[in-house]
């Protein structure tokens, strides 16, 4: 396999300029096992830097402003940001913190085993996102008195009309509940104790959509999405998911010296047996950044 080549890259480091090779010496393989099936992996390359030259004066005075910094009592420290540089960096710093909280809900729907899709909405067109916040932690409390494992990951949208609603992934849902000594329905008993929350009209709906249902993995994908849906609201937005427990599995790491072929060798001797797995599918795709991606979830 052709090896990944990149343009050059430097940095200026303690004075001095430092070349980032355009060919990977190694690749690092990842192997994240979620549990109930799912496992995720990745194979990326790792690159060598070396030092280029020592800057001159003028280079390095160069460097540091591009940087940011000014020269202040015989020091470079970073200069005072412009609102409009200041908004700049929110919103990339809001769109890294995004990225990462779709990976993170797409995991803990794979671990936790949810595979049902549940949303939480008012009559009203309630746009207080504070709000829906405190009435959905009540509405966590008041489950656990009737299952007190309750496990779910839920994420809060804002509809066009300015409105918000809570999609919940959640295991699968008994028909009925034993409640105060009796068998419930399930549904009935939600609707029942979310109206109680909100104080009038609303509703818990269960998706109807067949290709997240009884499925983790699609689950995940589906309910990750709503994740920073609108970046511009989600500045002020907060927490941009809820879950029972954010603890996952720690992933296990390889390093392969070698090209992206060696390392995903090693990747695929190291997860044979989940590949193996009676029932079990496999996605795999070539990264933009030279490293290859697999996924594994159960049928």
């Amino acid at each position: 396999m052709a090896e990944a080549h990149t343009p050059p890259r430097f940095r200026v480091i303690a004075g001095a300029l430092y070349a980032r090779e355009t060919t990977p010496t190694a690749h690092r393989v990842r192997v994240h096992e979620l549990g109930n099936g799912h496992l995720e992996a990745t194979v990326l390359p790792h690159y060598l830097w070396h030092e280029v030259d020592a800057l001159s004066d003028q280079a390095a005075s160069d460097a540091a402003m591009a940087h940011g910094h000014i020269w202040v009592d015989g020091r470079w420290v970073p200069a005072d940001l412009s609102e409009s540089e200041k908004l700049d960096r929110l919103a990339k710093n809001r769109e890294r913190s995004t990225r990462r909280a779709r990976t993170q809900v797409r995991r803990l729907c794979k671990a936790k085993g949810l595979t049902t899709m549940l949303t939480f909405t008012y009559q009203e067109n309630m746009h207080d996102r504070d709000r829906i916040a405190r009435d959905f932690d009540v509405m966590v409390k008041r489950l656990r008195r009737v299952a007190p494992d309750f496990q779910y990951v839920c994420v809060f949208e804002r509809q066009k009309r300015g409105a918000w609603h809570a999609h919940v992934a959640v295991p699968r849902v008994l028909s009925h509940y034993a409640y105060k000594g009796q068998l419930v329905r399930s549904y009935d008993l939600l609707r029942s104790m979310w109206r109680s929350i909100i104080g009038g009209g609303g509703n818990v709906d269960v998706s109807r959509n067949k290709r997240i249902a009884r499925s983790s993995a699609r689950l995940a994908s589906y309910l990750a999405k709503y994740i920073g849906k609108d970046l511009t609201a989600a500045l002020a937005e907060g927490d941009s998911y809820r879950a029972s427990g954010r603890a996952l599995p720690k992933p296990t790491y390889v390093t392969v010296a070698g090209d992206l072929g060696w390392g995903i060798t090693a990747l695929l001797d190291l997860i044979e047996s989940d590949i193996a797995r009676p029932g079990a599918k496999f996605h795999h795709a070539l990264l933009d950044c030279g490293g290859y991606y697999v996924e594994l979830s159960p049928s």
